[in-house]
């Protein structure tokens, strides 16, 4: 398994932002592969961390190759302050679990 962890520091979202983001949450989830995501709030700035699962690289680069989130990527500083993508191989998970809220299993 992947993670894409996506931190970024909000700027200003426009009505074009929200409709090209649902727009590529949609070709994320469409795409063989994609086992969901993660979203945690800094309670101290307005940092966000999201948090992609992918069940390979393959799923990841396939996603990646998207127009839209192509586009997306090109426009980033018209609505972050900042951002940046990191992507880790999972190696192994273990713990007590969290029920309903557990992230995806490989």
């Amino acid at each position: 398994m992947y993670l894409v962890t996506f931190r970024l520091d909000p700027g200003e979202y426009d009505s074009e932002f929200h409709e090209l983001n649902d727009v590529i949450q949609t070709a994320a989830e469409d795409t063989d592969g994609y086992l969901g995501k993660r979203t945690w709030n800094a309670p101290e700035s307005d940092e966000v961390l999201v948090v992609y699962y992918w069940e390979s690289l393959d799923a990841l680069e396939s996603f990646g190759a998207d127009p839209d989130h192509k586009q997306a990527k090109q426009r980033w500083s018209e609505w972050y302050d900042a951002y940046e993508v990191t992507v880790t191989e999972v190696l192994e998970t273990y713990g007590s679990g969290f029920g309903d809220d557990a992230d995806p299993r490989r």
